[in-house]
């Protein structure tokens, strides 16, 4: 786990101080590699930097940017899982300068070009400089677990693992990609390859580029969800399947030299995790656990218990107060420079910063699980009105617009309008993470002036570009059913922009690690090609992966209801926030100019009023104001 730096200077101007402005953007992301730091650069164009978590091969060896001996250069971000494999199977010969992955990614580019990606099985971000094709390469893990942004402003390419390094170059503008700011209401976080700053990208998942003296060659991706037919497959055989799938992932992940601890909420995925490390672990794994302090109904510190002693795991609990959230709160945008309104950061934050106290550097996680596997209770609600849906659907278009408008003018913020909306506009029904403002909510309090920036957006077109590579990645196939579209989406939208963003700021703000089995692309390919009917049977979500871990996992953490990570927000920080948000919002709209007061305060008032479900509209806004004041303002 690192972090990457660097520009590629091909315009006609001479930049001074070239070395300087790297020696900057890595200091402004120093906590990403606390054990060592490096640049290099050709003396004309080209200038890396790196910043080093020593994870595998602790030695100076191991130092980037680090040099081929063909003059490649490369900087790394990330773990490849199984590089031992990569070296006896294509370098049994060689002899290596060190004894960690990257020189052995800096090999397999010399061999394979762009197709090395194919071989990788890992969390990557990289750069490379072919000096030969005087050439800049770059790549993003298939899960989206790294993350790489890019810019490409006055004839300089400039990359990093963060925005606020690349915000450190003087030629770099921050102005407010209105578009990506008008999704962000929708979603609380940002899809590919938009951030909140005009002209800032990120990488899509699983994504290569090429950058030379033209500017961008090519950015394509190189790899999409690979569907198996696992129709004839008994219930038994899947379970054997996914089961020993999931020990392989697991395994990969226990590469480090360095111990190897894990989150533990006490839930199935977590759970799972820890039972299958302590199987392969020579020394009691170190297992993290969060806890509010009064608040039993957001306590799962029982079954986190119950799981630990059962497998004899070194077990740390943090307990988490009013204070504590309330301190927090000033610090959420310094961690988010791209934007992301999720109240659970609050304790990610707190646990990693836990386990780095107790001399944890790696951590295993149980994300990824329920998108893969249909584990949501929410997700069963659209499951049962599919039906219904696609029954309104035959309606004639023209009477179904009839319909949603008439509706509209009753009840406009309900669920219901928004599906009788979706199906009179021929959109998909199931959105993924689209928990924030719906279309017409927010229609109400943006501007006239955002209105116009706004042009004809919709944020369906999110969905719809999803959508479109579902479609294309089916192949015709008949027996693929409703949950197939909500994993697919779940997989590719929200795991990248919402849980990787948030595990690797959230980690890496205390300098770990952060490894997640269940998105091993290998074991994605397997678990998307679960059928339906074994992942939701009789109401129980995530029922083929719970029958495949009833032999090492008991029946009350399998089976009990999920609560995921909760917290006690609108009760401990709800007042702050609204506060906040009160004393600042006049302020707020006449700087942007892109909301209207009024409609605003309007919401405030009903939020003031309302039920814990307004809690991520009043995080959303709150988050707005203070990023808005942060990094536009």
């Amino acid at each position: 786990m690192c972090g990457i730096n660097g520009f590629f200077n091909f315009s006609q101007t001479h930049i001074d101080g070239g070395a300087d402005l790297i020696t900057k953007m890595n200091n402004r992301i120093r906590y990403r590699g606390p054990d060592d730091s490096g640049s290099w650069n050709n003396g004309q164009d080209v200038f890396f930097g790196h910043l080093r978590l020593s994870i595998i091969d602790l030695s100076p060896t191991g130092h980037q940017p680090m040099v081929a001996r063909n003059g490649n250069v490369i900087v790394f971000n990330g773990e490849i899982y199984n590089y031992k494999e990569i070296k006896e199977r294509f370098f049994r010969d060689y002899q290596f300068d060190s004894t960690g992955d990257t020189e052995v990614l800096l090999l397999l580019y010399e061999k394979f070009g762009e197709d090395c990606l194919q071989y990788l099985n890992g969390m990557f971000a990289f750069a490379i400089w072919n000096p030969q094709k005087k050439e800049l390469f770059l790549a993003r893990d298939r899960a989206g677990k790294k993350p790489l942004y890019y810019s490409l402003q006055n004839g300089v390419f400039a990359f990093s693992s963060e925005l606020k390094a690349i915000l450190e170059l003087p030629w770099i503008k921050k102005e407010l990609d209105e578009k990506a700011l008008y999704h962000f209401l929708t979603y609380s976080y940002l899809p590919p390859p938009l951030t909140m700053f005009r002209n800032i990208f990120k990488f899509h998942p699983a994504h290569h580029m090429t950058v030379n003296s033209n500017g961008i060659k090519n950015y394509a991706s190189y790899w999409d969800v690979s569907y198996s037919d696992l129709g004839s497959k008994s219930e038994d055989e899947l379970k054997e399947l996914i089961f020993s799938g999931l020990k392989k992932a697991v395994d990969y992940r226990m590469v480090s030299d360095v111990p190897v601890g894990a989150f533990l909420s006490g839930g199935v995925d977590s759970s799972a995790i820890v039972a299958l490390m302590s199987s392969q672990a020579s020394y009691p794994v170190k297992t993290y656990s969060i806890g509010f302090k009064d608040q039993p109904e957001y306590d799962e510190l029982k079954f986190a218990g119950q799981v630990a002693k059962q497998f004899g795991t070194d077990h740390y609990e943090k307990i988490i107060s009013q204070d504590d959230i309330i301190g927090f709160l000033p610090k959420v945008v310094d961690l988010f420079d791209e934007p992301m309104a999720d109240a659970t950061c609050v304790p990610i934050y707190f646990i990693s910063q836990k386990a780095r106290e107790n001399g944890t550097i790696v951590v295993l996680t149980g994300d990824g699980s329920d998108e893969l596997f249909g584990g949501y209770r929410n997700w069963l609600k659209y499951l049962k009105l599919y039906p219904n849906y696609y029954s309104y659907l035959k309606l004639p278009r023209p009477l179904r617009k009839i319909i949603s408008s008439v509706y509209e003018k009753f009840d406009n913020t309900s669920p219901v309008y928004e599906i009788l909306f979706r199906a009179a506009s021929n959109q998909e029904f199931f959105w993924g993470g689209a928990n924030s403002f719906k279309e017409s909510t927010k229609r109400k309090f943006i501007s006239e002036k955002f209105i116009g920036l706004a042009g004809e957006l919709n944020s369906y077109e999110v969905i719809s570009e999803y959508k479109s590579l579902f479609e294309k990645n089916k192949k015709g196939r008949s027996d693929f059913s409703d949950i197939d579209w909500m994993c697919y989406i779940g997989y590719k939208f929200i795991i990248p922009n919402y849980y990787m963003y948030r595990a690797d700021h959230l980690g890496m703000a205390h300098s770990i690690e952060i490894r997640t089995p269940f998105l091993d692309y290998e074991f994605t390919n397997l678990a998307m090609s679960v059928p339906g009917k074994y992942k939701v049977r009789n109401g129980e979500p995530k029922y083929i992966l719970k029958k495949s871990l009833e032999g090492i996992l008991s029946q009350d953490i399998l089976y009990r209801k999920k609560r995921g990570f909760n917290v006690p927000l609108r009760k401990w920080a709800g007042d702050i926030m609204i506060d906040y948000v009160e004393k600042n919002l006049d302020r707020f709209c006449e700087r942007s100019e892109l909301f209207n007061e009024s409609e605003l305060r309007t919401l405030i008032t009903r939020l003031k009023k309302g039920d814990e479900n307004t809690t991520n509209q009043l995080w959303t806004i709150y988050f707005l104001m203070s990023w808005f004041d942060k990094w536009i303002s």
